[in-house]
């Protein structure tokens, strides 16, 4: 199977490739354009740019697509050959690096510690995630989907990697410090080279070319990055050597300080002529002056509380606070005083209707009458205002907030890869933090053997996940024994209301099992559970039960919500059920890593060892 950054990898060889198959090959070092393989002009290029698909201005030419149309059409005579069996010719032809070469270096660069960032395809500007100096991608499969996504990659310099590049853009080590480098982890670029260390907190960010010495030489640390294998700049793929980083020699870092001299930071001034505000309103003067002074300071409260918390506050301080208080009944005037500014109560009523709704969503005007200590009049009234201004709406004897979207600009973190593999379906789909995976079966067909096998899979690549049953603890527990798992290796819970717990953040989660075979309460369940995991990430696998039939409950709303809808099935060999020999069957998979939508996952149940595993074909 051609994966798909093999594929995009390929796809930047299609000027190498049309230089073996056009004779006299010509592009012109100004414009770019080179030698259309339809009309022969000196006309083509590369657009979009990046894209790897190639364009002719002639009227007749126009589009012609990328190597692998391009391959069909030179070298098959416009004949249907699949895309991977021309990878398997280009590949050998052109010698392009494998998938294979690409996941060995990923490794490496997880075993050196390293954090990347994505770059834009093509390019070494780090612009699509912002503030990436100060975030940590040490995800594996978070930068396959990187690159499977046509970017380039690189890795974010300093202390957040553990490294400092040195990068030479010369052919050739400068003799002032080629007797210093040592045997180090080097990557060949167009231009030169970038000398791997690791990380020197001494070193700063800099371009000694802006030095006196003048050379074409830039350290590169905390706050940089550097675009590495197999990232294509500059229309070429860069190669390492198979070095390691090691610590720089002294010999080199001391002559790197000595060239950098004295570069501390400017001290800033602070403004001098800052001034402090201070209110007129004090205690001395409200025990010179009591009567006008409250009225003054419940003048202040009456923009911010009810009159009823006013008439406490007011009283708190009168009786706290002041050497001669006033007659209770006297604060009681005041406040009746200060009732009368109605505008200024609707005010502060608004804003404690939307705040008590913000929080709780919905309430109707008994809770908001209750709850504030307001009067049904005020409410009624402030409702009205805010639902036409638009801010509240009615539905039937409940008001409900207009919430403001949180408008974002940023999204790396929210597309983020699982650090780790999905049981059973890691080759047929991508997964990422937040998705809910569905499985449904029938009742008897070992839903919870299932489960607990996939809590032993987690359990082995490092991760305690969380289990929530739905049937008697001892059934769960007995098999988790059976499997090998051992207390401590997974938190679980029992329950009969899945869609009430909390789930933890950044966890794994499976709930065994879902049974509602009302359509309205189980398509709000699959919402409810879609917004628990929206909120705290990592990944939730729910076990549903299926009708008679073998379908769904609310079936359009769970594949709404899903990113990954099967059903877990019992074979049949002459109509006798086979429990032992059984299949996944796949309803929905939204981000396939395969063509194909549905899809039959063939396994294995061993009712000795308890396990299901994989099998290669029912």
């Amino acid at each position: 199977m051609l994966d798909a950054i093999t594929k995009n990898q390929i796809k930047t060889y299609v000027i190498p490739y049309l230089k073996i198959r056009i004779p006299n090959f010509v592009q012109s070092p100004k414009n770019g354009l080179f030698t259309c393989p339809n009309c022969k002009q000196v006309s083509a290029n590369i657009f979009p740019l990046n894209s790897g698909k190639v364009y002719c201005f002639t009227p007749e030419c126009k589009s012609l697509g990328d190597i692998f149309d391009l391959c069909r059409r030179i070298d098959f005579d416009n004949q249907d050959i699949p895309d991977e069996d021309l990878a398997d010719l280009l590949i050998q032809e052109l010698g392009i690096k494998t998938n294979n070469d690409i996941n060995e270096w990923l490794e490496k660069y997880h075993k050196f510690g390293w954090s990347l960032v994505p770059i834009e395809a093509g390019s070494k500007r780090a612009n699509i995630e912002a503030g990436w100096q100060n975030k940590i991608h040490k995800s594996i499969n978070e930068w396959k989907d990187w690159l499977s996504s046509g970017l380039n990659i690189g890795r974010n310099e300093g202390k957040i990697s553990n490294s400092t590049t040195i990068d030479i853009d010369t052919k050739k080590v400068p003799e002032e410090i080629k007797k210093y480098v040592g045997e180090t982890l080097t990557q060949t670029t167009n231009k030169g080279y970038h000398l791997s260390y690791l990380y020197e907190p001494d070193l700063p960010t800099i371009n000694l070319r802006t030095t006196e010495c003048a050379l074409p030489i830039e350290i590169r640390n905390d706050g940089n990055q550097t675009v590495i294998y197999p990232s294509i700049a500059d229309g070429k793929e860069r190669t390492w050597n198979d070095k390691e980083p090691i610590k720089m020699p002294d010999e080199l870092k001391q002559w790197f300080i000595e060239r950098i001299g004295d570069r501390a930071e400017p001290v800033i001034e602070q403004p001098t002529n800052v001034k402090i505000v201070e209110s007129d309103f004090t205690f001395e003067k409200l025990n010179g002056n009591r009567n006008n002074s409250f009225l003054q300071f419940g003048g202040i409260l009456r923009k911010y509380y009810s009159v009823k918390d006013i008439e406490r506050i007011m009283l708190l301080v009168n009786n706290g606070f002041i050497d001669k208080a006033l007659p209770v009944k006297e604060i009681k005037a005041m406040v009746r005083e200060l009732n009368k500014y109605a505008s200024v109560d609707t005010n502060v009523l608004t804003k404690q209707v939307v705040e008590y709704l913000n929080k709780h969503e919905e309430a109707s005007s008994r809770d908001l009458i209750e709850c504030l200590k307001a009067e049904h009049k005020d409410i009624k009234d402030v409702l009205a205002q805010l639902i036409k201004d638009n801010k509240v709406y009615k539905q039937r004897s409940l008001y409900k907030i207009i919430k403001d979207v949180e408008w974002k600009s940023t999204f790396i973190d929210d597309i983020k890869i699982l650090p780790y593999e999905v049981p059973y379906f890691e080759n047929v789909a991508t997964f990422r933090e937040g998705d809910m995976v569905v499985v449904g079966g029938n009742p008897g067909t070992g839903k919870t053997h299932l489960a607990m096998n996939f809590i032993k899979k987690f359990i082995n690549q490092g991760i305690i996940p969380y289990y929530y049953g739905t049937e008697a603890k001892s059934r769960y527990l007995k098999i988790a024994v059976e499997l090998g798992i051992k207390e401590g290796d997974f938190f679980w819970a029992s329950g009969y209301e899945p869609s009430k717990i909390e789930l933890k953040d950044n966890a794994v989660t499976i709930i065994d099992w879902l049974d509602v075979e009302d359509f309205t309460a189980t398509a709000q369940i699959y919402k409810l559970l879609q917004k628990q995991v929206d909120k705290h990430n990592g990944l939730l696998i729910v076990f549903s039960q299926l009708n008679t039939n073998e379908t769904f409950y609310a079936e359009n709303q769970l594949k709404f919500y899903a990113c990954l809808v099967a059903k877990y099935l019992y074979t049949k060999t002459n109509g006798v059920i086979n429990n032992e020999v059984t299949y996944f069957k796949t309803e929905k998979i939204r981000e396939g890593k395969t063509s194909q939508q549905y899809m039959m996952i063939p396994t294995q149940f061993d009712s000795k060892t308890k396990t299901v595993e994989l099998r290669k074909k029912i």
